[in-house]
């Protein structure tokens, strides 16, 4: 996600961009570092431990990368200074039907979302001022581990493929999400609390569906693959996910202010 946001910087804005190969943003000294030789404006934070189902099994790195260094930076930084921090629709619990609101109460219920949402709370307690939480949810983009590229390669191996049918969300462009994070960053907005998609609401089923169909009509694919609807019982996994993450329409209205 840095790298898009990298890569569709306004013209206007002198970007000092950090890997995590960079900057370890769980070393307290070294954010110190990096924040007194930049004295950055704007601070757009990334980095994240999204490993979901690994977390269950190494809760103390999911909560250090997660939890405990948001807070660090939220910390370290100029009171005037924004700061972004994206965070996840695992902070909300694992049954819904509706689409979830930024004021709607957060149940996580695996280790990776109860870090996120710690997070969170962290960057609040240290700043209520400037600081916005950008939830986010169901990720592609053309390069990269997600679930497009995941099909693609399984679909290009010939692969038939068992894709779960009765989980919802709004798949969502990391390259449109890089633009509305710039958005935000150069509003009049100083805090609170985001939830930015796609328009639409599909299952991972539906949605395998239509990467394939796509692939094919665009020449990315040579042949279709058998896929078959399964319930995730059929598929369990170390870490509960929601069964419905869709938000609302996007707007630009917090819930914190």
């Amino acid at each position: 996600m840095g790298r898009l946001v990298q890569a569709v910087t306004p013209g206007d804005i002198r970007l000092t961009g950090k890997t995590h190969q960079d900057l370890d943003i769980t070393d307290i000294r070294a954010l110190e570092s990096v924040i007194t030789d930049v004295k950055p404006d704007i601070v757009i934070n990334c980095a994240a431990y999204t490993a979901v189902d690994k977390a269950e099994s190494e809760p103390e790195k999911a909560y250090s990368m997660n939890a405990e260094a948001p807070g660090n930076i939220a910390g370290l930084l100029d009171p005037v200074t924004r700061l972004i921090h994206l965070s996840t629709d695992f902070v909300f619990s694992k049954h819904s039907e509706i689409p979830y609101k930024p004021g709607c109460t957060p149940q996580p219920v695996s280790v990776y979302g109860k870090s996120k949402l710690a997070g969170e709370a962290a960057i609040f307690r240290q700043r209520e001022q400037n600081s916005i939480i950008l939830r986010v949810s169901w990720l592609y983009s053309a390069t990269g581990n997600n679930f497009v590229t995941t099909m693609l390669r399984l679909m290009r191996a010939g692969k038939d493929l068992n894709i779960i049918g009765d989980k919802y969300g709004s798949p969502t462009s990391a390259h449109r999400l890089a633009g509305f994070i710039w958005r935000l960053a150069l509003s009049n907005v100083h805090c609170g609390v985001y939830h930015w998609s796609d328009r639409g609401v599909i299952s991972w089923y539906d949605f395998a569906v239509e990467i394939m169909e796509q692939a094919l009509q665009s020449g990315i694919l040579d042949r279709a693959v058998k896929i078959t609807k399964i319930p995730s019982a059929a598929y369990p996994t170390p870490a509960e996910r929601p069964s419905y993450s869709a938000w609302t329409a996007p707007k630009l209205k917090p819930c914190w202010v």
